[in-house]
């Protein structure tokens, strides 16, 4: 018994250790006009503000799937396609139906500028049809961690 009690307390201490050297997250702020999003298998938005340097405006949002037409909501895998290689995968659900739309995008990689992009984002659509992200994200943890 007593050697169970030891391992645990030294397993709290190395998870304590891991959780507190989690990087901060950093504000996350996104608006993306969707015009020529079509349904289709991809369709993109285009990024019209954006508070990191990393996703300029311009970039595309290319989403895959499975379900992009759908009225009543949206589940894709989304990949932000800055160019030359520097992108970041992830996903989006969105309840389309709901006034107004409402989300959630995770993004769990990168590659090129975005290596080890991971965000999480809240998606909201204001009146005038421009969506906006909300939320943290950390930049080069996968870097930082080889």
């Amino acid at each position: 018994m007593r050697r169970l009690l030891i391992l645990s307390a030294g397993a709290t201490l190395a998870l304590t250790s891991a959780v507190s050297a989690a990087p901060a997250t950093q504000p996350l702020t996104i608006s993306k006009e969707c015009s020529q999003f079509t349904g289709e298998v991809p369709s993109f938005c285009t990024i019209t503000e954006s508070n990191l340097s990393a996703i300029p405006v311009g970039t595309k949002i290319l989403y895959y799937g499975p379900v992009v037409a759908n009225p009543l909501f949206s589940s894709s895998t989304a990949v932000i396609a800055v160019g030359n290689g520097d992108s970041a995968v992830g996903y989006c659900v969105v309840y389309d139906s709901a006034s107004p739309p409402v989300g959630t995008c995770a993004f769990h990689a990168g590659g090129g500028t975005l290596a080890g992009f991971q965000a999480i984002v809240k998606v909201t659509v204001d009146d005038k049809q421009i969506w906006h992200w909300d939320g943290g994200y950390v930049l080069g943890v996968a870097a930082a961690a080889k």
